[in-house]
């Protein structure tokens, strides 16, 4: 898929810092270093890339490439105008963007440091560099809090007597991760939290936990990859955090790398006959449910790749709508059975979503005015017969039913 940038009206944020080499304090600062970089949950990937500018700034054409290539960049050389024009993958075109420029570029994990040739030493990554970052709405003792507590290996941090300004120093990747820090945290978002919840992984890298969260449907937006660990933000996850455990715990294995993992939407049938029926194929498919999986329908499938298409298939067909069945599921005795099998009817019917009418309360069955007998019975699909089961067995679990 081709996406077109066109920087005459792309609106982009360049956060400049001015890095000073630690290695020589008290001498001025003599080149602008510029960390560029998208936010966590801004980050996107393609395969190819349309890019089309006219005089515009290098760091905004390095900053969408930075999104496009899931990366941060740092130029440690002047500001320019480019005009650039190219179709490619995203790495192909800043190496041709670098080269129009005769700029270029070395990298260490997801960081990208660019400049002149003879700039570019091969030790530049265990440089300490002295880096002053500016916040917008999180105090720095905050920011100084939450880095020191997250592990964030720099050499020191120290606060400004402006609060909005933070000085660190460390090698550039671990200023690059305080950056996506700050990136994450220091946001208006009026009900963002700097409480967070942390994954520790033992077999797939955080970035892999991403994409399986996303593939869920709970990808959380703040986040912060360090590591082994996943640190999540987003006070909307935490509701789900149970969810997210069950997920990570299943796929954090050897198979998790390679495997495709995805959570399957049910319609009709519920998570625990999904799970059965689908074990029922022979399929190399491992599969996991959440919480009450006798009325949920969502159902964790992590399956081989050449495996994913047949084992959704096979999901699609045995969720079918299927023939109504008429089942006697609960009796009441007594002069008050038939309010009493009333008020279950309506509770049920609020529980499971089946409709009032499609339940019936017999007439007295044992034939005695004085002590009648009376039976709450449903017209429905066996799955949905199967789940007022289920509810009446937990009400009765409670102490509120026969």
């Amino acid at each position: 898929m081709n996406s077109r940038l066109s920087f005459r009206s792309l609106g982009l944020i360049t956060l400049v810092l001015f890095l000073v080499a630690a290695a020589a304090p008290g001498q001025p600062d003599q080149s602008q270093t510029s960390f560029i970089g998208p936010r966590s949950a801004e980050a996107t990937t393609s395969q190819s890339i349309s890019l089309d500018v006219r005089d515009a700034d290098i760091r905004d054409v390095l900053s969408a490439l930075a999104i496009k290539m899931d990366v941060g960049i740092i130029l440690i050389a002047d500001p320019c105008k480019v005009s650039f024009r190219t179709s490619s993958s995203p790495l192909q075109a800043l190496e041709l963007l670098l080269q129009s420029q005769g700029l270029a570029y070395i990298q260490e994990g997801d960081l990208i440091v660019v400049g002149e040739p003879e700039k570019l030493q091969d030790n530049f990554f265990k440089q300490l560099l002295l880096t002053r970052f500016d916040l917008f709405f999180i105090p720095a003792g905050e920011i100084q809090t939450l880095a020191e507590g997250l592990g964030i290996p720099l050499t020191s941090i120290t606060l400004d007597p402006n609060q909005n300004v933070i000085w660190a120093q460390g090698p550039p990747p671990a200023l690059h991760k305080l950056q996506e820090l700050i990136n994450t945290v220091d946001s208006p978002i009026s009900d963002l939290s700097l409480d967070y919840k942390t994954i520790t992984l033992t077999q797939i890298s955080p970035k892999r936990a991403i994409e399986i969260l996303d593939s869920a449907g709970i990808k959380p937006k703040q986040y912060l990859l360090l590591k082994n660990r996943l640190f999540v933000f987003d006070t909307r996850v935490f509701a789900r955090w149970a969810q997210v455990e069950t997920l990570i715990r299943e796929v954090d294995t050897q198979d998790g790398r390679d495997n495709s993992v995805f959570v399957h939407q049910l319609k009709n049938i519920t998570a625990k006959d999904a799970e059965g029926r689908l074990a029922g194929f022979g399929l190399t498919v491992q599969t996991a449910t959440f919480n009450y999986p006798e009325y949920t329908q969502e159902l964790l499938v992590i399956c081989p790749p050449y495996l994913e298409s047949q084992v959704r298939s096979a999901l699609i067909s045995m969720d079918g709508v299927r023939k109504k069945i008429r089942v006697p599921v609960v009796k009441a005795t007594g002069t008050a059975a038939h309010a009493a099998l009333n008020a279950k009817r309506s509770l049920l019917s609020e529980l499971s979503g089946v409709p009032v009418g499609n339940m019936f309360i017999s007439r007295n069955l044992s034939g005695d005015t004085d002590s009648p007998h009376h039976v709450l019975w449903v017209e429905d699909t066996p799955e949905k017969v199967a789940q007022i089961e289920e509810l009446i067995k937990r009400m009765q679990s409670l102490g509120t039913g026969q």
